[in-house]
């Protein structure tokens, strides 16, 4: 696969090898990153910037994790644009392509789970 927007290398190291622990924390991120994603446009559209902000806040570790270097700054200028209301009118783009990033990392990382159970 070309160009993976995923790097498991932290986690691997995370997860001390064991691939039980590895699924456990893909699968987390893959169910936890759709409510996150739509709560972020749901605080964009409720003109919530703080439940905005922190919820960009939450999500920074998590694509840490998953090694989603790519999407860093995106994730970064999120929570400080929401956390002191500059370009908001930058912030559907951001957090569309955010999503966008995220749901092609969510494949990846079930190609992942799937080799990692076979």
């Amino acid at each position: 696969m070309e160009n993976k927007l995923t790097d498991l290398t932290f986690l691997k190291g995370l997860a001390g090898g064991d691939s039980s622990k590895l699924s456990k924390y893909i699968n987390m991120f893959i169910k936890g990153t759709p409510d996150a994603m739509n709560n972020l446009e749901k605080y964009l559209a409720e003109k919530d910037y703080e439940s905005l902000r922190v919820t960009a806040h939450s999500l920074k570790p998590q694509l840490a994790y998953m090694g989603i270097k790519s999407l860093e700054e995106t994730i970064k200028t999120i929570e400080f644009n929401a956390g002191h209301q500059l370009n908001l009118d930058a912030m559907p783009d951001l957090i569309a392509l955010l999503k966008t990033e995220c749901n092609k990392a969510m494949i990846e990382l079930e190609d992942t789970l799937k080799s990692l159970n076979s």
